[in-house]
């Protein structure tokens, strides 16, 4: 958070929004998803799927 605030409510959703998208998406794992991130987790999911709809 800035020292002296957000500036108003769009700044602090756009600062909210780019640390989920920049960081907690893509860099932090989490043990729930076997200690992968939630960007690779997914990306695992729908290779599988995609994977089983072709050789099915």
């Amino acid at each position: 958070m800035p020292k002296g605030g957000y500036e108003d409510i769009a700044e602090a959703s756009s600062a909210i929004s780019d640390y989920i998208w920049g960081y907690y998406q893509t860099v932090r794992p989490h043990s729930f998803n076997n200690y992968l991130t939630p960007v690779e987790t997914e990306k695992r999911y729908f290779n599988k799927n995609l994977l089983e709809g072709v050789l099915n």
